[in-house]
C-alpha cells in the first residue's frame, strides 16, 4: 500500500468514526428530530480509496513489459548512457543489479558496509601500512585502490542518473518490498543512506592504526566508533571520500529539486 492509499484509508476511517459519533450523540432511539436527520444527510460520503497502481502501470514506455526478474538487460542499456567509463560496463555484467542496489542502500542506511552486495567493486591489491617509529599509519597507496571506483561514480551524469532513478523507481520499489517492513519506503532509505555517508568526518592524511589479529583498527576511538559503512568510506582515502561526498550532494540536490 503506497502513502497516498494509506492516507485515503486513514481519512475513510476518521470519517466513519465521525459518522458513528454523530449518530450516538444526536440521533437517540425513538426521536424524530428533523434537524438531526438533516445533519446526517448532509455528511459527504467518504471517497473510495484509489487502487494502488500495478508495476506495469507505473513503468515508462521503454520499460513496458519489464519485470524485476528480467530487468538486468534494461538496466545495463540505460546505465551505460550515464558514463563513458569502460569499467562501468564491466560492472554491469553482474546479475540482479536492482536488487543489489536496493540491498546496498538499505545496508548503508543501517550503518552496515555494502561490500557483500558490491563484491564486484572490491579493489585489487592488499591493504598496506607504513611504520614510522612507534606509529603505524595507513599507506596512501591503499587509498589508490579505490581511485577507479571513485572515478566511475563521479563520472556519472547527475541529471541523467536522477532521471534514470525515477524511471527505474517502480522496479526499485518492487525489489525493496521483498526485504522491507510494511509501510516503509525505499526513497526514505535512500535519503537516510546518503545522509549517513555525508555525516562521515573528513580526514587529512593517514590516521594511525593498530593491528588486531588479522585486521587493523583506528587508534582514534571516535573513528573506530563510526559505523561500518562510514569506516568503509574513510578507507577509500581523503581525496576519494571528498569527491564521493560532493557527488552525493549533487545527486541529492538534483533529486530533491530547488
Amino acid at each position: 500500500m503506497n502513502s497516498s492509499t494509506r492516507t485515503m484509508v486513514a481519512v475513510f476511517g476518521v470519517l466513519v468514526i465521525l459518522v458513528v459519533a454523530v449518530y450516538l450523540l444526536w440521533i437517540r432511539p425513538g426521536t424524530d428530530d428533523a434537524e438531526d436527520t438533516q445533519v446526517v444527510e448532509q455528511l459527504t460520503p467518504a471517497p473510495e480509496p484509489s487502487p494502488t497502481p500495478t508495476l506495469a502501470e507505473r513503468l515508462s514506455e521503454r520499460l513496458a513489459g519489464t519485470t524485476l526478474r528480467t530487468s538486468d538487460a534494461a538496466v545495463r542499456e540505460l546505465v551505460e548512457e550515464l558514463s563513458s567509463n569502460p569499467k562501468l560496463v564491466a560492472w554491469l555484467t553482474n546479475e540482479d543489479l536492482i536488487r543489489r542496489f536496493v540491498a546496498a542502500v538499505d545496508n548503508i542506511a543501517n550503518g552496515y558496509s555494502p561490500t557483500s552486495q558490491l563484491e564486484f567493486m572490491r579493489p585489487k591489491g592488499a591493504f598496506k601500512v607504513i611504520e614510522k617509529g612507534d606509529q603505524t599509519l595507513i599507506d596512501p597507496a591503499s587509498y589508490e585502490r579505490y581511485d577507479l571506483a571513485t572515478q566511475v561514480f563521479v563520472s556519472l551524469d547527475t541529471e541523467g542518473a536522477i532521471a534514470l532513478y525515477r524511471e527505474l523507481e517502480p522496479l526499485i520499489d518492487e525489489a525493496y518490498r521483498e526485504i522491507s517492513p510494511p509501510g516503509s519506503r525505499f526513497a526514505d532509505r535512500l535519503d537516510a543512506a546518503v545522509e549517513h555517508l555525508l555525516a562521515t568526518p573528513s580526514l587529512d592524511g593517514s590516521p594511525r592504526v593498530e593491528r588486531k589479529v588479522v585486521t587493523y583498527v583506528y587508534e582514534d576511538s571516535a573513528l573506530e566508533g563510526l559505523s561500518a559503512a562510514q569506516r568503509q568510506l574513510l578507507r577509500m582515502g581523503p581525496d576519494n571520500a571528498t569527491q564521493i561526498r560532493a557527488k552525493l550532494r549533487d545527486l541529492m540536490a538534483e533529486w530533491k529539486g530547488p
